[in-house]
């Protein structure tokens, strides 16, 4: 939610709650100044209510994204890795003790022999017959990013338990073992370049001069008329420069 459309929900609660309570007390008999005081104090509960359902909801909203973000971070981190690294990962991230590996993309405990399957596409029904064959008679469960819905059928007519990338995020999130650093994302240099890239590319020119325009325009409102027209020329300048020397 935006700032603005927040502070207006509170101002209209304020002055809703307060013109309603104000009726209701002059309904009631009561004198008018005493009413006008007590309508305030509504006000300022509703209002100091409704704010805190309103942050609340924001905040819900926001961890909610940002987890959304996190796990496919994640997804994608395991997609990239090899099967050697992510079986290793997965080991110890999913499981206290740590589970023992049987094979690459193969892990058990006492009671679970793990299949590991992370890509880029969903699993398909054609995969799922090399885990059913698989002899063990421990609980088999695949751990996917995601699956399609034959598979997920055929995983259920087989006995295999399936649990997909949001599982296997709030698994890895609860063990604290979230990376330090994922594959896939852009290192802080490249960053960097792609930051400095777009503040000067020859798109931004036209910014650049109306805030020069703005700047000189102004210098004709203040006593400070050199240090305005000084930044006025620089803000020209940097819009010569970016319109000729700019990134596309």
């Amino acid at each position: 939610m935006k700032k603005t459309a927040f502070i207006s929900d509170i101002i209209f609660t304020f002055f809703a709650a307060a013109l309603v309570s104000l009726c209701v007390f002059r309904y009631l008999g009561i004198r008018l100044w005493l009413s006008l005081l007590l309508c305030a104090v509504c006000g300022v509960l509703a209002a100091f209510l409704v704010g805190s359902i309103l942050h609340l909801r924001q905040k819900t909203t926001f961890l909610k994204k940002s987890d959304e973000a996190q796990k496919q971070k994640l997804l994608l981190h395991l997609a990239l890795m090899s099967d050697r690294e992510k079986t290793q990962f997965l080991r110890t991230a999913i499981a206290e003790p740590p589970l023992q590996k049987s094979s690459a993309l193969r892990l058990f405990d006492d009671e679970r022999f793990y299949f590991l399957n992370f890509k880029l596409s969903p699993v398909t029904a054609d995969e799922i017959p090399a885990y059913a064959r698989w002899k063990t008679d421990k609980q088999k469960i695949l751990l996917c990013a995601e699956i399609d819905e034959s598979a997920q059928n055929l995983c259920a007519r087989l006995n295999v338990e399936v649990r997909t990338g949001e599982q296997v995020y709030a698994l890895v999130k609860a063990k604290n073992a979230l990376p330090q650093q994922y594959l896939g994302d852009e290192v802080p240099e490249l960053k960097r370049k792609n930051k400095l890239r777009l503040g000067f590319s020859k798109a931004n020119a036209k910014r650049f001069l109306t805030s020069a325009a703005l700047v000189v325009a102004a210098s004709f409102l203040t006593p400070f008329t050199f240090y305005y027209l000084l930044f006025g020329g620089i803000l020209l300048l940097t819009a010569i420069l970016v319109r000729l020397f700019g990134y596309n």
